[in-house]
């Protein structure tokens, strides 16, 4: 018995011996792939001297594990996309990660169809075989989602390049590139094609076209077309090419394996605005839709669209950053009958947060990058702040002097519109009906504003881009209902997001140097779009974007659906409940300010099957867009006069007169001009024209009691009424 008792406690001690070798091993040696080794030799049952063994041999070059996991495979890649194949073949010496031999055998790159000649359907459906559906197979991707095509341009470098595969020049403007046959057969058909560049009728690139596809409830990008151009296309461009990727989205059948196309989605060019509002403003939602039954009981919404039920959206992020320019240029934005609230007026009051001094406001509102999104986002949760720290104020009227209160007033409301557009996007507790709640409220107060100030409250193409965005949300989120109710639907997944992040991972591989050749330039895209799919799959390694983060604070995620807390299945959200409930609070809201009601009568408005969100006086005119002259004010609300120079507020009083009936008229253009005359004196005979010798003798008394109080004057004040004797 004490024999027995002897070998075990010698099989133990001999364990113990082997674990700490193990340890010593492990702590002492750089093991490369030390994770193969032993899972391997777990799985076949090794010891724990046998698993030291495996690791001498290792050290000492006798034994190299093999096989490699996805993670393996994801590093090499991203080591090979960022940092060349030479890095790659070192990192595989010191570290062990998978050469490039095996990641060619193992793993797919992304391989953009470059555009040589005008944009042809071959190029598309090259483009959506290759990186659409391999991608997706890849990554067995099946189920059915709604799609968003989405355009913009990046910069590229002015040159031309070949392309040996094809034996064909590269980097000319597609839209010209038809003068010239692109294959070098001899030297004169490199000369002829210099020559061609030479007399202007045709062009280098200058910017890169890139027409992705995303889908909405994933976080993968499609590039399906990357085509060189000269900056010179018009509106009919536009409508051709993506007339030509929605055509090869549904000949190809990517329609029905991926999903069909929702919206397309773009930032603020006017050439994009008008080409899409001519393709998907064309024809009313038809009854026998399965949307118009829901959309239909949105009072106010825009119902048409493009064919096959497609809408077009505007980034919310590039909403946000003309938003917060509209605040910072000296014009401003105009609420309340007339007030002002711009860069100087904001500087006097947003210095009363807590945290903000005076320098902290000046770079707020002065800016260096106004592409910066976090800034933008920064400015409108300041405004936000204020006004609910100043609620207790502005039900006081007696607190402050009248000037400062109608400031605080204005503010307020302008801060109701902020919350109403920002929230939605940035407070992951918000239910779905919540959010399109808050969108509604926008939607409404934009509507009222832009009704009673027109252009002084918002440009016309930053009204029709707000307004376009609510609308694709609603119509998104019908559509979502329809396909697959109990899906989730994030709406982050609207605008083009997608595509700006596969753009700043582009630059990010050349070094932000957009001096870079065309074929350079589809080599990087391809490259992000599988930087950006294994960032996707391991989001811990993604150092993300500051410029297109919508906070700036260390260590807080990229807003996505996967923190978003709130409820946001499809089918919990009743899209009319929550629109009538928008339009409810932005009542509550405005019948306290000094809008005249006519501009809020939403029910008497949307009555007229003409009038809408997007078409806020009829007459089909779209506010933006149309390019006949605008309708006249029908608010009656006086222009701004130019400053005077000598005067530092930032509003005049308008000189208006009235006649015996009452009625207000103003200085005729010879009245004006003998005014004007008056004015422009010198100093000599201003000296002369007020000497008491010259005055009249028999001169007639005030129009107004000398008793009588002084009208209301400053900074700010806009007259919308008129001053009378003894009534």
């Amino acid at each position: 018995k004490e024999l027995n008792h002897s070998r075990k406690y010698m099989h133990s001690l001999t364990q113990l011996d082997d674990y700490n070798r193990l340890l010593m091993a492990i702590s002492e040696k750089d093991i490369s792939r030390i994770h193969q080794i032993i899972d391997v030799a777990l799985r076949h049952g090794s010891s724990v001297r046998d698993i030291i063994n495996k690791l001498e041999d290792v050290l000492e070059g006798a034994y190299s594990p093999r096989g490699y996991d996805a993670n393996d495979l994801d590093i090499a890649t991203l080591i090979f996309r960022l940092g060349g194949h030479q890095l790659l073949f070192m990192m595989n010496q010191i570290l062990g990660v998978p050469s490039l031999h095996t990641l060619r055998s193992k793993s797919t790159f992304t391989s953009i169809t470059p555009t040589i000649s005008p944009i042809r359907d071959e190029q598309f459906d090259q483009n959506i075989r290759n990186v659409v559906m391999t991608t997706r197979a890849h990554l067995s991707l099946a189920s059915l989602r709604g799609v968003s095509l989405m355009i913009d341009e990046i910069a590229l470098g002015e040159m031309a390049v070949h392309f040996s595969k094809y034996n064909k020049v590269g980097g000319l403007c597609w839209k010209h590139s038809h003068t010239v046959k692109p294959v070098l057969h001899t030297y004169k058909s490199a000369m002829h094609i210099a020559q061609k560049i030479h007399a202007g009728e045709l062009h280098l690139g200058k910017e890169l076209t890139v027409i992705g596809t995303s889908c909405f409830g994933e976080d993968e990008i499609y590039p399906i077309l990357a085509a060189p151009t000269c900056k010179s296309k018009d509106t009919s461009d536009m409508e051709h090419i993506l007339t030509r990727a929605i055509g090869s989205w549904n000949r190809t059948g990517v329609s029905k394996s991926v999903g069909p196309i929702w919206s397309l989605a773009t930032d603020g060019d006017a050439t994009r605005r008008a080409a899409g509002h001519r393709l998907f403003i064309k024809f009313p939602l038809p009854p026998e839709s399965s949307l118009y039954g829901m959309l239909v009981n949105l009072q106010g919404l825009n119902l048409f669209t493009g064919e096959g039920e497609i809408t077009l959206d505007f980034d919310f992020k590039h909403v946000f950053k003309r938003i917060c320019m509209l605040i910072w240029a000296p014009g401003g934005i105009v609420l309340n009958n007339g007030r002002v609230i711009n860069s100087m007026m904001l500087a006097r009051y947003l210095v009363w947060l807590p945290a903000y001094d005076e320098a902290a406001v000046t770079k707020l509102l002065h800016p260096d990058d106004p592409q910066d999104v976090p800034r933008a986002v920064e400015l409108m949760l300041a405004i936000i702040e204020f006004s609910k720290s100043q609620c207790h104020v502005l039900n006081d009227l007696f607190s402050l002097e009248v000037d400062t209160h109608a400031d605080l007033i204005s503010i307020s409301l302008l801060s109701a519109l902020l919350e109403s557009i920002l929230t939605p996007f940035i407070n992951v507790s918000l239910s779905l009906s919540e959010q399109f709640q808050y969108l509604s409220h926008y939607a409404h107060l934009a509507y009222a504003f832009f009704h009673a100030h027109q252009c002084p409250f918002m440009s016309y193409q930053l009204y029709y881009d707000t307004q376009t965005v609510v609308k694709n949300a609603c119509f998104s989120l019908a559509k979502q209902q329809s396909l697959d109710p109990r899906a989730h639907f994030y709406l982050g997944d609207v605008g083009d997001d997608p595509l700006e992040i596969l753009f700043s991972r582009t630059c990010m591989i050349g070094g932000h140097n957009s001096a870079c050749s065309y074929a350079q330039a589809i080599d990087r895209l391809g490259a992000a779009k599988d930087i950006d799919g294994i960032f996707k799959h391991h989001a811990e390694l993604d150092p993300d974007h500051c410029r297109l983060k919508l906070t700036r604070h260390e260590g807080v995620d990229h807003i996505n659906r996967e923190i978003w807390k709130g409820d946001i299945a499809a089918n919990r959200c009743d899209l009319p409940l929550a629109w009538r409930n928008g339009c409810d609070s932005a009542l509550s809201i405005l019948i306290t300010s000094q809008l005249d009601p006519v501009h809020y009568s939403f029910a008497d408005h949307f009555n007229n099957s003409d009038v809408n969100m997007l078409r806020p006086f009829g007459q089909n005119k779209y506010f933006g867009i149309t390019m006949e002259e605008e309708l006249e004010d029908p608010s009656h609300v006086p222009e701004l006069p130019p400053p005077v120079a000598s005067s530092p507020p930032l509003q005049c009083l308008e000189t208006i007169l009235s006649n015996e009936n009452g009625d207000m008229l103003q200085l005729d253009k010879a009245n004006r001009c003998e005014e004007e005359d008056k004015i422009m004196l010198t100093f000599q005979e201003v000296l002369i024209n007020e000497s008491p010798a010259d005055a009249p003798s028999n001169s007639e008394p005030p129009l107004a009691d000398a008793l009588s109080p002084s009208l209301p004057h400053g900074p700010g004040i806009q007259t919308d009424y008129m001053p009378t004797h003894h009534q």
